[in-house]
């Protein structure tokens, strides 16, 4: 039988964010203790949705998280914005413009797939993004520091934090999404503005070799929860989240090491 796995990317996320300083050259995160937290809470919106999942009905399953529609998404990444904004300005800085980045290919750095929106979609996807622009407005003068940038992707530090969470994402996707293929990640901020590329190569199961490696150290471990379900259809949200609970728990080993 087909297995299908759900695992939990922001397991990934944190523990590479905090394993640091992430870098690739010199570039460390920049107040370390706002930007991790942004690492593991900017994608923490899509609790409400995971505990009722709505169904794809070409599939049966849960929509992949890339095509659901705005009228689900925006929702959740509002909530979740709200969220890491109460926990720390700068945090919700950082996960307001994960969010926005969403809709804009991550400010133009990397082209996510096609996006094709009704009339009515795109009238709510341009009024999140007039909000959001305001708010982190807001958020960043009341960060440390409380400087204001127009646009905010002007300010150098937020703009490299911003950068930075986007590698942790794209490389937790890296693993639990492509299964640790090889790929490339970028951009990877470096000193004076300019930047570079993370290359993957996979080197077994949930295995890659990172080149520039980004870490201190040999080789590291990210043990992340899973949990195997049957690749099947499923005929309610409640169906599925039933299976779901009743399946065993595991922990898969995601290994990152240097490129030999």
């Amino acid at each position: 039988m087909r297995t299908a796995q759900i695992a939990r990317r922001d397991a990934v996320r944190e523990d590479a964010a905090g394993r640091g300083p992430f870098q690739v050259g010199d570039h460390p995160q920049d107040p370390p203790g706002p930007v991790i937290a942004a690492a593991s809470r900017h994608d923490n919106g899509w609790t409400d949705w995971e505990e009722k999942p709505t169904l794809d009905p070409s599939t049966q399953q849960p929509w992949q998280f890339y095509a659901l529609t705005p009228h689900e998404h925006i929702p959740l990444y509002r909530n979740g914005i709200r969220a890491a904004a109460n926990h720390d300005p700068y945090t919700g800085l950082l996960v307001s413009m994960h969010g926005v980045g969403l809709y804009n290919n991550r400010y133009g750095t990397f082209r996510l797939a096609e996006q094709h929106f009704s009339d009515d979609e795109r009238v709510l996807v341009d009024e999140f993004l007039a909000e959001q622009a305001l708010l982190q407005q807001s958020l960043a003068e009341q960060a440390p520091g409380g400087q204001t940038h127009t646009p905010i992707t002007s300010d150098t530090n937020v703009w490299c934090n911003y950068l930075l969470l986007q590698v942790w994402d794209r490389l937790s996707l890296q693993y639990a999404f492509r299964m640790a293929a090889d790929g490339e990640i970028g951009p990877v901020p470096l000193p004076g503005g300019d930047s570079s590329i993370l290359r993957c190569f996979s080197s077994g199961r949930f295995s890659m070799a990172l080149d520039p490696y980004p870490f201190d150290g040999a080789a590291l471990s990210f043990p992340v929860v899973a949990r195997r379900l049957p690749d099947r259809r499923y005929r309610t949200p409640e169906e599925f989240l039933e299976v779901l609970t009743k399946a065993p728990v595991e922990e898969l080993d995601c290994k990152a090491s240097p490129l030999a």
